[in-house]
């Protein structure tokens, strides 16, 4: 069955591409159709990092992915998943930025799917890992700490312009975190345990969290925020509880 794997994972990572891509095409659609995208400055950022993140996406998938497109029709056990990480890490910038008409839900259906060809990879991985439960603590962490990226949402707090600049650059550093973190999975590693990733979250999350209280209270990175630190503690009990041996 596993020998299907790379097939089914390099699939999961075009139906990511593709859904995402339909979502941002319909929202920027129907914001040309009702809004002045360049208004001012925060929805020229949005409008302007989208446009980005797509054609960035599109030349680095035919410039560097086209044996993995090749592999769409042609199953191979060859396949590399470098390029592509780094192409999803690049297409997922345009999904942070909180656009007039985004979906979130079509864009959670999107992720779902690519958190299904990562889960594929960790169960090729597990199969001749020696660090078996530190593998899946890895994963889990994966997951949390990609939660825990902040969509650039538009506020009006009276530090609103502190808030943005934070904002924007949280989501940049944790998108470039993700994408690096993704790339040591499909190269096989099963310990993302590093102190820097960890440290990124707390110290770009934290401050947006708190700032925005006053509007409104971000569970969803908060919650995902403290998941991704105890699962970092978790892995970290478990790295030593394996050198013990």
């Amino acid at each position: 069955m596993t020998k299907r794997f790379p097939y089914i994972i390099n699939l999961c990572f075009f139906l990511y591409f593709v859904i995402l891509i339909v979502e941002r095409t319909i929202s920027v659609v129907a914001s040309i159709q009702a809004i002045n995208m360049y208004a001012d400055a925060f929805s020229g950022y949005v409008y302007t990092l989208i446009f980005a993140s797509v054609v960035g996406w599109l030349i680095y998938l035919i410039v560097f992915c086209r044996d993995n497109i090749r592999g769409l029709f042609a199953p191979s056990q060859e396949l590399s998943f470098k390029h592509l990480s780094i192409a999803s890490g690049i297409l997922l910038l345009s999904g942070m930025v909180h656009s007039e008409f985004t979906t979130p839900a079509i864009q959670f259906i999107a992720y779902g799917i690519l958190i299904v060809g990562i889960l594929l990879k960790v169960i090729m991985v597990n199969k001749d890992s020696n660090h078996k439960a530190l593998l899946w603590l890895s994963f889990a962490y994966l997951v949390c700490l990609s939660m825990a990226i902040p969509v650039v949402y538009r506020s009006f707090i009276e530090l609103h312009a502190l808030f943005h600049v934070i904002e924007c650059a949280a989501s940049f550093a944790l998108v470039a975190t993700f994408t690096y973190l993704l790339l040591l999975v499909f190269d096989g590693i099963d310990d993302l345990f590093a102190w820097w990733p960890i440290l990124l979250v707390v110290i770009l999350d934290t401050p947006l969290v708190i700032l925005r209280w006053q509007e409104e209270i971000n569970y969803f990175v908060l919650i995902f925020e403290c998941l991704s630190v105890a699962l970092f503690v978790a892995g970290l009990i478990c790295k030593k509880a394996k050198q013990a041996k």
